[in-house]
Order: C-alpha cells, then sequence, then structure tokens
C-alpha cells in the first residue's frame, strides 16, 4: 500500500529567507512636534522670542515722530479752536444780516468779529503746540525704551541658567539694533514658562 506524501506548501507568513523589516507608520512623527510635557504658554513663549524683530534707533524714532505729529495735531485742534471755527460763520452770517437790513452797525460788528475770529484761529492753529516739544523719547512705547544695565544683566544671567534662551539671544548681540525693554520682556516670559 502506497502512500503518496504531498509537501505541504509553507504558510505564508513564513519564509526561507531573511526576516522582513517591520515598518512603522510615520505619521505620527514630525521634526517639529513639540514635547507633550510643554504648555501651550510655553510654546507661545517660545514662538514670540523666536519671532523677535530687531527695532533700529532710525525705526523707534520714526515711529515717535509720528506719535508726536500726531499728539501736536489733536492739540492744535483743540475746543477753543473749534469754537473760533464755528464762530466764523456766525460772524458772517451777522454780517449779510447787517447787509440785508442796511445797519450800518451790524455789518460793522459782523466783519469785526470775523476779522478777531479769524486772526484768532490762525494764531491757535499754527502755534507750536506742547505736544510737538517734547523729546522723543516720551513719545516711545514701554517696549521700544531702551534696556537699562540691569536689563542687560538679568538677561544674561538667564542665559547661563538656561541653553535655549542662550541660543535664541545670542544673534541679539551681533545685531546693530539695540536691546530694548520688549526683548527682555520676552526673555522673562519664556523663562517663566519653562518654570511652570
Amino acid at each position: 500500500m502506497s502512500l503518496s506524501l504531498r509537501a505541504s506548501a509553507p504558510p505564508a507568513s513564513s519564509s526561507t529567507g531573511s526576516p522582513q523589516p517591520v515598518v512603522r507608520s510615520l505619521k505620527a512623527f514630525s521634526l517639529y512636534a513639540s514635547p507633550h510635557e510643554e504648555t501651550a504658554a510655553m510654546v507661545a513663549a517660545r514662538r514670540a522670542l523666536m519671532s523677535r524683530k530687531s527695532l533700529s534707533v532710525e525705526e523707534a524714532s520714526e515711529r515717535a515722530r509720528e506719535r508726536r505729529r500726531a499728539a501736536s495735531q489733536i492739540q492744535r485742534f483743540d475746543r477753543p479752536a473749534r469754537w473760533l471755527a464755528l464762530a466764523l460763520p456766525a460772524a458772517g452770517a451777522l454780517a449779510w444780516s447787517g447787509s440785508t437790513q442796511g445797519s450800518i452797525a451790524i455789518l460793522a460788528t459782523g466783519y469785526a468779529l470775523l476779522a478777531v475770529a479769524t486772526v484768532a484761529l490762525l494764531a491757535r492753529v499754527t502755534r507750536t503746540p506742547g505736544a510737538a516739544r517734547m523729546p522723543l523719547d516720551h513719545y516711545h512705547l514701554p517696549d521700544e525704551q531702551l534696556a537699562s544695565a540691569e536689563d542687560i544683566a538679568l538677561l544674561r544671567r538667564l542665559a547661563q541658567q538656561d541653553s535655549e534662551l542662550d541660543a535664541a539671544t545670542t544673534a541679539w548681540w551681533r545685531s546693530t539694533a539695540p536691546i530694548r525693554k520688549g526683548d527682555i520682556r520676552l526673555a522673562l516670559d519664556f523663562h517663566y514658562a519653562r518654570q511652570d
């Protein structure tokens, strides 16, 4: 009695060659993925620190000059100037009323008030207001003020304690733009966010 032996086919999962490498999904991998323990405040503080824009002396002066010009315009057209501007048509109407009525007194009074209001308005508008005489430093925003010696010492101390902060602020020392109060605030926000 002959028995026919058939060689059973190897299962699909087994192979005689080298084992197949396990391929993992790369969907969860990102070079820019932040560690899970970082908070939203930490991420926001790092983003603000990295996107810091240096402000040159010329740019800060131009911004302060625009603010001073706007403040002087507001002071130039103040309440007395507006009242004088309203007095001009009133004086003109009085002079026209005197002309239609044939009254020399009312006509002269209207012209006199018109002349006085015009001269006073011109003097008010063309004067140099107090805002225009203020120094430019008065119109710098708090973050645009130059960092003091204490601020610089604090920044150096924080950079010595944190290598990431040191790497981020190294370019600040090479820049021609001075370090300002806003830069110190960015470094402090980053330092406090790291401690939380």
